[in-house]
């Protein structure tokens, strides 16, 4: 989608901002450029609508180079939304959101029902809002349909220029939160530059951390978090968010007291358990509670008809399990690498000392903050 081919921007004084940047970014993508002050983020972000030309190198868009492209229509099809928001104060905020589409001359029709939908997934009733004047909307509102603005005429690619840094807490936190979910729905290719370390491992796909006009490190947020490439990066993210589970091993955070049945139980028992304790699964366990299997909802429904079988008949006997002692982030890495969210905790002996899930993690980690 957008491709940084060595590029170099140097000022007219010899300052360089920009020392051979090279950078994919992929389709649907969300990308936060972060970095300290004139490490070249908004730079490189300007550059991709031509608000900045680089010195050398080149930037391709959709296969082509933009410097071929006028400037002037490369970027009516580039959404833009930056930190003051720049809505027209003289312009209601139908006008406001519709001013590039009526740019481009799109039909009249289409782009007011694109308003109106726009507006509605940012939670700004249209019959409500649209007429307003932008002194009658609060900053988040103003900044929401700020947003909205740059998807209007339906761009591939959409710029932020620290679109919430000027916001209050709330309002700021609730717009990541929007962010987030507009982009789930329109999954558009979005070069978001921030200067915050918490912002950015919110929302972004992927992490660009620079530093002297140069790359440090371009990752996904677990991977910045997990394997900083240096000392800077580890200074720039800070200890606090650096593994603040390292210490802490499975037994300190898991449930000791899962939902168990024996081998020799009949199926509407396990159903009857199943209900009472509000889960999918069970543990199924011998008589010295030595993990034997596991039988979920699903296979229970299955074969449930057969009043003979038991949870041994039924169990899958294969169970992914770590043991005491084992610590938190080796249990999350094989949680992901097999895709589940729950995972037994055994002793040296193979008898069952609890479960690890998904809510006993989010509950230590809220701990550690």
């Amino acid at each position: 989608m957008i491709k940084f081919k060595n590029v170099v921007k140097t000022y007219k004084d010899g300052t360089p901002a920009l020392k051979g940047i090279n950078l994919e970014i992929e389709e649907g993508e969300l990308i936060t450029l972060i970095g300290p002050s004139g490490c070249g983020k908004t730079t490189t972000m300007k550059m991709i609508n031509r608000l900045v030309e680089p010195t050398s190198g080149n930037i391709i868009v959709n296969g082509q180079d933009i410097s071929k492209i006028n400037p002037i229509e490369l970027r009516r099809n580039i959404g833009y939304v930056i930190q003051h928001i720049g809505l027209f104060p003289h312009m209601r905020i139908k006008d406001n959101v519709e001013i590039v589409p009526k740019l481009k001359k799109m039909d009249k029709a289409i782009y007011e029902r694109r308003t109106d939908e726009l507006m509605d997934m940012v939670g700004l009733n249209p019959s409500l809002y649209k007429n307003r004047y932008p002194a009658e909307l609060s900053g988040g509102q103003q900044q929401r349909i700020g947003v909205i603005r740059a998807m209007a005429a339906e761009p591939s690619i959409i710029l932020m220029d620290e679109p919430f840094s000027a916001l209050d807490p709330i309002s700021r936190e609730q717009l990541q939160d929007e962010l987030i979910r507009l982009q789930m729905q329109v999954r558009k290719t979005i070069v978001f530059v921030s200067h915050d370390m918490d912002e950015a491992m919110k929302i972004a796909d992927r992490i660009v951390l620079m530093q002297g006009g140069v790359i440090v490190q371009a990752d996904s947020p677990e991977n910045i978090i997990r394997r900083p490439k240096n000392d800077f990066v580890r200074t720039f993210i800070g200890e606090e968010r650096l593994n603040p589970s390292t210490k802490l091993a499975v037994e300190d955070v898991m449930l000791p007291n899962p939902v168990t049945v024996s081998l020799s139980r009949g199926l509407a028992y396990g159903a009857k358990l199943m209900r009472k304790h509000h889960v999918n699964g069970l543990l199924v366990i011998d008589n010295n509670r030595v993990l034997q299997g596991i039988v979920t909802k699903d296979m229970l429904k299955e074969q449930f008809s057969q009043e003979e079988l038991v949870m041994q008949d039924i169990m899958n006997s294969v169970v992914i399990s770590v043991l005491i002692g084992t610590s938190i982030n080796d249990a999350v890495e094989l949680m992901q690498q097999h895709g589940i969210h729950n995972l037994p905790v055994i002793n040296q002996a193979g008898q069952l000392a609890g479960l690890l899930t998904d809510s006993c993690l989010i509950t230590a980690l809220l701990k550690q903050l």
